[in-house]
């Protein structure tokens, strides 16, 4: 195994040529062709003053030429930052700003959101359409062999305590991390990936794309996830990799059962992104006929433990460390918990990202005391088995998607009539959980409809709360810090109520 990733996924591409890679739709490419697409952009993006370092957003729903685009930026030595094509104009503003992006790959719903924000991007050099990443010319591209602690891949993360940040991820922690899961989830050449995921996401892009493309397998990428039509491409498959809410829109299905039962190549099926809830599992591995692969993971580490493909397990549990990462859960005083005390989990390893970007103080302080505290709670029983309990953050995630609170609330903070507002994650059986906006008015007259109607055009449709309650007053402690958890157990209290 080389020391970086580009150099093990050249190699792979090298070695498999002829094999199909992808298939998209009617299109199958091999890696030989998928090789010479890459090579072309990269060139075609070398041409536009890209070098080793430089910053690429990708931000297109598109995930054909987002694909070939991505593997360009590696092929040039530039950090791919993968953005959700429904991101706002507010949020684009930030995010093309925040990272220094030197070139923006765009699909033409996206366009208007890109070109109006250009005058107040000067580091911005260039703006291309996602159709000229499929019709970059044949050119040769100057080769670039990058060092292990090289930046690749930067992933918005975590704005609990204010904007995102940039995980920057480097050539080696990428290679460390994915041959990892690739030994425990044991992929090999006859492997075929299914993946409905979005590719903005590293749990599409990065799992099940990469893992793919990395071991030589095939990877069959939907369009999006079709609780009936993703019937039939999960059946053509031995891997399918999934979020708690596409397993629960497929218990919904009345067909899900019988369609189930042809599914003879399938192999593993893998659940992540967010808890799934414990008690569909039964019914929905009865149907499957094979257990579903719980694993932790998280932007800055990527996938952290996963549940070995052998059983049993305990219930619940999100499985066992990957190869080369040492997790722990720690207590107060930051000694190791004893089996079965619940405790911060913390861990170190080469699958960690290098930094913040350009936040030095809040990588130094995500890495004191020499581990990386993931805000997470769990605990370990005596077999090494880790169990989640919580976040210690107020980061939301519904329908597999994460929710900045403070996102949010400034959007709603904006309307007319607001006084001020907390948004909060309530647990719900479909979305995993429920986006619940909590004001406090200044006038009366204010309702809900036009609550909605001001952030219907501000905030994507999984930000946009789904439920709304009005209050008198927030709790807050002595310096005036809202009590959160003071306030979801209210409301809690308020929803719950026969």
């Amino acid at each position: 195994m080389g020391d970086h990733f580009l150099c093990c996924l050249r190699s792979t591409f090298a070695t498999h040529s002829s094999r199909p890679a992808l298939v998209y739709g009617e299109r199958t490419l091999c890696y030989g062709e998928l090789d010479a697409r890459a090579e072309n952009f990269a060139a075609l993006l070398q041409g536009q003053g890209i070098r080793p370092g430089d910053r690429v957003v990708l931000y297109t729903a598109d995930k054909l030429p987002f694909l070939i685009a991505h593997l360009g930026v590696l092929y040039a030595g530039g950090v791919c930052v993968p953005l959700n094509p429904r991101f706002t104009r507010e949020e684009m503003r930030y995010f093309l700003a925040d990272s220094g992006a030197r070139v923006a790959v765009i699909g033409e719903e996206q366009r208007p959101v890109v070109e109006s924000l250009r005058p107040e991007l000067p580091e911005l050099l260039a703006v291309i359409p996602d159709t000229a990443v499929l019709e970059a010319p044949r050119c040769s591209v100057s080769q670039c062999d990058p060092s292990g602690d090289a930046p690749c891949l930067m992933i918005y993360s975590s704005g609990t305590t204010g904007w995102p940040k940039g995980v920057v991820h480097t050539q080696g922690n990428m290679a460390s991390a994915l041959f990892a899961l690739q030994a425990c989830w044991r992929f090999s050449l006859d492997d075929r990936v299914v993946n409905v995921l979005p590719l903005f996401h590293v749990h599409g892009l990065y799992f099940a794309t990469h893992l793919s493309l990395l071991t030589g397998a095939c990877v069959a990428i939907e369009k999006s996830f079709h609780p009936l039509e993703s019937l039939q491409a999960i059946g053509r498959g031995t891997v399918f990799m999934g979020v708690p809410t596409i397993y629960y829109r497929l218990l919904q299905q009345p067909e899900f059962r019988q369609a189930a039962r042809s599914w003879s190549r399938l192999r593993l099926a893998t659940c992540g992104s967010a808890p799934i809830r414990a008690e569909v599992l039964p019914d929905l591995e009865a149907i499957l006929g094979r257990p579903v692969i719980n694993r932790y993971g998280m932007s800055e580490a990527h996938v952290i433990t996963s549940l070995p493909l052998d059983g049993p397990w305990p219930h619940g549990s999100v499985g066992t460390p990957l190869q080369g990462v040492e997790v722990r859960v720690v207590v107060e005083d930051g000694q190791t918990a004893v089996p079965g005390a619940v405790g911060s989990v913390v861990l170190r390893g080469p699958n960690l990202f290098r930094e913040y970007w350009n936040k030095p103080e809040a990588t130094r302080a995500a890495f004191a005391g020499g581990c990386f505290d993931t805000g997470d709670l769990g605990y370990f029983n005596a077999d090494g088995f880790l169990t989640l309990v919580g976040r210690k953050s107020d980061l939301i995630i519904t329908n597999g998607f994460n929710v900045y609170p403070q996102v949010v609330e400034r959007v709603i903070n904006e309307c007319l009539g607001v006084r001020e507002c907390a948004v909060l994650g309530l647990p719900d059986d479909r979305r995993g959980e429920r986006v619940i906006a909590v004001i406090v008015r200044d006038d009366a007259a204010l309702d809900e409809n036009r609550l909605r109607a001001h952030w219907s055009e501000r905030l994507v449709d999984y930000q946009r709360p789904v439920t709304v309650l009005f209050v008198d007053a927030l709790p807050r402690n002595a310096m005036g810090k809202v009590l959160r958890r003071e306030l979801r157990e209210q409301i809690l209290g308020i929803v719950n109520r026969p």
